[in-house]
């Protein structure tokens, strides 16, 4: 609910929520029911997820909280789950923005230390009446890793990627300013015109140009773009992952693993428990 002050001081109701849901998931029966690795039972569950596009169109939506230090601020954001290793979770980002700031505070985005702050993620399925969260240690992925995936990004989420300079502010605050930094990528890399901003029929200024626009997509397409120094990949490495299924009467069933930070998501045997909701 959002609210402001009235003349007395007391909070003046802006919006307000009078409906009360219910949540009718399977529920999780017991701990045996759930297996021994947190990432296999989120992998199980997000799998799932992802079978049943009609009702959860963007499973891989996560929200991603970091903390900026010292003054304790917590910043949340949503963005997309890329991949599930045995060790944690794999996103991408730019490092140089406020996230990348809070997730690795040495401030070096070159740095060869991969080891980052702590930072948890949530997921949330509403049709499924199912969520998942994590907290653990952010570290860097290596930079061929993040080079392969990058390469498999459409070319114009590359381009974006090199002419944003996220979270900063624009200082004409006009949308032009952002597509004249991302055109001039686009020269850089030899990228038809508008192919980032999807401006009407392109102009090629590069290999190519003059012709065709399918032979221009081509081009586009194969063109190979470095990725930026400060972007790159960010693993969540977690020590405690919480399964939510909802019941009614809001009787949710919660299991909590947990184990040592430092151990890995993997090897030593993770704690399991059944919280009350």
């Amino acid at each position: 609910m959002s609210a402001t002050q009235d003349g007395n001081g007391k909070a003046t109701t802006l919006a307000a929520v009078s409906n009360h849901e219910t949540y009718l998931s399977e529920g999780i029966p017991s701990a045996s029911s759930l297996d021994p690795n947190p990432l296999v039972q989120f992998s199980n569950w997000f799998t799932h997820a992802q079978s049943q596009p009609h009702l959860v169109p963007e499973p891989e939506a996560m929200a991603v909280s970091t903390v900026r230090m010292p003054e304790g601020v917590p910043s949340t954001r949503v963005v997309l789950l890329k991949q599930v290793d045995d060790t944690g979770l794999v996103f991408y980002t730019n490092y140089s923005s406020r996230k990348g700031r809070e997730l690795f505070p040495d401030g070096d985005y070159e740095s060869d230390s991969p080891r980052g702050a702590y930072v948890s993620c949530a997921f949330y399925w509403r049709p499924l009446h199912l969520s998942v969260r994590f907290v653990g240690r952010a570290e860097k992925i290596d930079r061929d890793t993040t080079q392969r995936y990058f390469d498999s990004r459409p070319v114009g989420s590359r381009i974006g990627a090199w002419a944003s300079e996220q979270s900063t502010v624009l200082e004409t605050g006009q949308r032009s300013q952002l597509e004249e930094r991302v055109h001039d990528f686009e020269r850089q890399f030899g990228v038809p015109i508008g192919t980032a901003t999807g401006a009407g029929s392109a102009v090629a200024v590069g290999p190519g140009a003059g012709s065709s626009s399918s032979e221009q997509s081509s081009t586009a397409a194969t063109t190979k773009i470095p990725v930026p120094p400060f972007w790159g990949g960010v693993r969540i490495v977690p020590f405690e992952v919480e399964f939510w299924a909802g019941r009614e009467s809001r009787l949710h069933d919660r299991y909590r693993y947990t184990k040592l930070e430092g151990q890995g998501a993997a090897g030593e045997a993770w704690k399991v428990e059944r919280l009350s909701p």
